[in-house]
């Protein structure tokens, strides 16, 4: 029996990072190889972070809407896939958590070379099977460097993917990971595979094709004995809209399951009324074309619709497939979330843009195989009142040809696109003239200047939440910041992140104009004196979160004085060990 200890070999999927695509700083990619800094603690360029950590982004205005059957276990918010060299049993796992540690959730692995005819094969033949090695909450850990190395679940297949999964809630500042090792059995050990009755059972959200004839075949003398008092009532004899409402308080698994008990509840579990919401994101290792295909039946009436992170890298949804499901369920569909979706590609696109009229929502961050020309098919679509495009190329024709149509987008995500530098200005100034409704505007890592962010803050009055974060052809200098605030009183979240040249006018307007202000992240600047700082906490009283990280001229001691001062705010200071 020979064992294995490896690091990850490469990254291949993640939902969000903090660096840019064309970095090395803060990428998703520093997980991969040897752990190069532990034991120290701290914020290191070296290390895998994630781009949001704490409550305050769900807070801010661009917050996202609840799914009320989500279940509650289910946590997850980002999401990273590691591959190895060799195929292991996997006996142990070590994460190097070096800043903030506690986020992550669950540990899955992937059984890449299986196959599922019972649910459903890939175009390869194949179907990547995940099972769970460890799930639990979010927790608040010591301001210390650890190695996570939780009990495992036992698998019975060899796995050279993982799948690490988090949760910031509880994190206070930036979680940051240093190395992933997976230790384990080759294929020809002696693994013992008496512990499986630890996984968890896989619930299954696809269609039994022949249960109306089982549940005829049901004996009507097993239905009929069943003893009740003469005071007791069926709940078959309830309102219907009694037992609907009983029903709606499953989850979707649980809701497919309770359809096979007997005829009366798959008559009402089948119900179209049922699925009006649908978040299968919680269940994602579980959907694929099968599933899709079995719930056409069953969503005529679907309005809002969360598949985010399904299908994975193992191909288990064909955009063929996803298509032919818009085709038949997306004519009332409102919201569509389908972010870090690798099936999502330009035929999607173009099935979205052809059977779903009413959307009003749509998010497809972190979709890598869309190209820059697809998103111009959006232009179909006129009731679009959020869009995010986090992470993907975009073409900036295809882009203006979006945004000249929808009058009345309220949120826009275009963090870490990548429009050509030179033509984003003019992206800008479409938004400007076509888009004056807008609440929201994620601008992170995008190369735009004064004359872009000009022609927002003059046409875009009703702005709440801007994200300037890393946007370093802006110039205080210039007089944008102070312009920014002046025409836009009603700003509650303002991230200028690592603006080196943020400076005293610039709070002292802050303070003067944005009394609504909640968020604000001025990191890296050196310009600003603590006076300056104070100004904003004393001005601003809804203020709740404030980033001072690497402002050289605000100390630890200044802070831990505003702490006690301003105990409504969290007030964030990022150090090296």
């Amino acid at each position: 029996m020979q064992q294995f200890s490896q690091y990850a070999a490469d990254v291949s999927d993640f939902s969000s990072q903090y660096g840019s695509e064309t970095s090395i700083s803060y990428t998703a990619s520093n997980l991969a190889g040897k752990c190069n800094i532990y034991p120290a603690y701290g914020d290191f360029t070296q290390a895998c972070v994630f781009r949001t950590y704490g409550p305050w982004w769900k807070y801010a205005p661009s917050g996202k809407r609840k799914f009320k059957r989500t279940p509650p276990g289910f946590v997850s918010q980002d999401f990273i896939e590691l591959e190895f060299e060799y195929a292991v049993h996997p006996t142990k796992i070590e994460i190097w958590e070096t800043y903030n540690p506690g986020t992550i959730v669950r540990i899955l692995a992937c059984d890449s070379s299986g196959t599922d005819v019972d649910r459903g094969m890939t175009r390869e033949g194949k179907e990547g099977r995940w099972k769970v090695l460890w799930e639990g909450g979010p927790e608040k850990s010591p301001p210390e460097s650890r190695i996570f190395s939780p009990p495992l679940r036992h698998v019975p297949f060899c796995t050279r993917v993982l799948r690490l999964e988090f949760c910031h809630d509880l994190c206070e500042y930036y979680t940051e990971l240093d190395a992933v090792c997976l230790h384990g059995e080759d294929s020809q050990g002696n693994y013992i595979l008496s512990g499986l009755e630890g996984v968890i059972p896989r619930s299954r959200i696809d269609d039994i094709s022949n249960m109306e004839e089982k549940l005829d075949q049901l004996s009507l003398r097993e239905q009929e004995n069943t003893a009740v008092g003469d005071d007791a009532i069926s709940i078959e004899e309830l309102p219907e809209e009694v037992i609907q409402l009983i029903l709606s308080y499953l989850d979707i698994p649980s809701l497919c399951m309770a359809s096979v008990t007997s005829k009366f509840f798959y008559k009402h579990c089948y119900d179209s009324l049922q699925y009006t919401e649908l978040d299968l994101q919680p269940h994602w290792t579980e959907v694929n074309n099968f599933a899709l295909d079995s719930l056409l039946s069953r969503c005529h009436y679907l309005q809002h619709l969360n598949i985010s992170w399904c299908g994975g890298n193992q191909n288990c949804i064909s955009p063929t497939t996803f298509s032919r499901f818009l085709k038949e369920c997306g004519r009332d569909l409102q919201t569509l979330y389908m972010s870090s979706c690798k099936f999502v590609n330009g035929e999607v696109i173009i099935a979205v843009a052809e059977n779903c009229p009413k959307l009003k929502e749509l998010d497809v961050g972190s979709c890598q195989s869309l190209d820059g020309q697809s998103i111009s098919h959006l232009s179909k679509i006129q009731t679009l009142e959020r869009l995010n495009l986090y992470r993907l190329p975009v073409d900036k024709d295809s882009l203006i040809k979006v945004l000249r149509v929808c009058s009345n987008l309220k949120h826009l995500n275009l963090g870490a696109t990548r429009i050509q530098e030179s033509r984003i200005d003019t992206v800008m100034k479409v938004i400007g003239s076509s888009c004056r409704n807008l609440i929201s505007l994620d601008l992170w890592r995008c190369r735009l200047t004064d004359e872009g962010l000009g022609a927002i803050t003059e046409n875009c009055p009703h702005i709440e939440e801007l994200d300037l974060g890393w946007c370093s052809n802006l110039r205080s200098t210039t007089g944008c910041f102070l312009k920014l605030v002046k025409n836009c009183p009603n700003i509650k979240k303002l991230y200028l992140t690592a603006n080196r040249t943020i400076c005293k006018g610039d709070l002292e307007a802050i303070a003067k104009y944005s009394r609504k202000l909640e968020q604000l992240d001025i990191l890296g600047t050196s310009y600003v004196q603590a006076d300056d700082v104070h100004s904003v906490l004393t001005s601003c009283p809804k203020l709740i979160f404030l980033d001072v990280s690497f402002c050289g001229n605000v100390n630890e001691e200044t802070i831990e004085i505003w702490r006690t001062e301003f105990p409504r705010c969290s007030i964030k200071k990022s150090f090296q060990d």
